[in-house]
């Protein structure tokens, strides 16, 4: 059988499945867990934890993270329906979007399936209501988060630290781009500093991460267009000639190949805490130390 978790609030489906996961650990005995993931699926893999037989010869529970979103994968999927529905082993699907043709499927022989709207209104002010903070302090994380929850779950873990109050102020003087140029220069101990500023200003470490990621994107495209012996870089790329040519001279300092890896692993640590897999200020951190 087989469960479905989706929606675009991927903070509550992804806190479900790690309920369901946790209650299969501490209330069943003997039981296997296998994750299989969008980007790696094996038909091989997926069908031979079908058949419900491993090494072992006992039950177990089978994560399925983002697989609807390869489209190889789902077809396969669909045409095996049948079978995951009889298998006696715990199928467990966490998706942010899914088809709708493959949505219809999926009802005719899941066994449950759960979507998870953004909250808003009454609702979202419920779920506050569970984390047991004050209500200015609620009010005040809502007003900066809105309907995300992750971000919403940040705000709360520092309140707990002693690290927020009901009413917080930005200084002044915090310049969003003295850290873009500490980056762009491989000034890694002064884009630390920054960084560690903007944190207890109360800057949010992912207006950072996107402010830098602004910077590498710039950077990359005029190295793009310099290496393609473009003369007119700032009217070639969009940017404004000021960008532009703080960008042109970053340049200089980045291979057109650091600057890809940067852009990977930025998205890559996006991503990652997204699906709930780690938490931004602290990758991103790592990734200006070593940058």
């Amino acid at each position: 059988m087989f469960y479905l978790l989706h929606g675009q609030d991927i903070y509550r489906s992804k806190e479900k499945l790690n309920e369901l996961v946790a209650h299969f650990k501490t209330k069943v005995s003997d039981l296997g867990f296998f994750r299989i993931e969008g980007e790696n699926f094996s038909e091989a893999e997926f069908k031979e934890l079908l058949k419900g037989k491993t090494l072992f010869e006992k039950k177990y529970v089978v994560v399925c993270e983002r697989v609807l979103e390869n489209k190889e994968a789902s077809n396969f999927i669909l045409d095996n329906s049948d079978d995951l529905a009889k298998t006696d082993n715990m199928f467990l699907f966490l998706e942010e979007e899914v088809d709708e043709k493959i949505l219809e499927e999926f009802k005719k022989s899941a066994y449950k399936i759960q979507e998870y709207k953004p909250l808003d209104g009454i609702k979202l002010k419920a779920w506050f209501a569970t984390k047991k903070i004050p209500a200015n302090i609620a009010s005040e994380i809502i007003k900066k988060s809105g309907s995300d929850l992750w971000r919403a779950s940040k705000e709360i873990e520092k309140y707990a630290l002693g690290e927020l109050t009901a009413k917080q102020e930005t200084v002044a003087e915090y310049n969003p781009f003295a850290i873009c140029d500490a980056f762009a220069e491989k000034n890694k101990v002064k884009a630390w500093i920054i960084y560690q500023q903007a944190l207890k200003w109360g800057i949010p470490a992912k207006e950072v991460f996107f402010k830098i990621l602004w910077q590498i994107k710039n950077i990359l495209l005029v190295k793009k267009l310099a290496g393609a012996g473009v003369a007119d870089i700032a009217k070639e790329s969009g940017l404004k000639p000021f960008v532009a040519g703080k960008a042109i001279k970053a340049a200089k300092n980045f291979s057109e190949e650091e600057l890809i890896n940067y852009s990977y692993e930025m998205l890559k640590i996006y991503h990652e805490e997204r699906r709930g897999e780690s938490e931004l200020p602290i990758e991103f951190e790592k990734l200006l130390i070593s940058s």
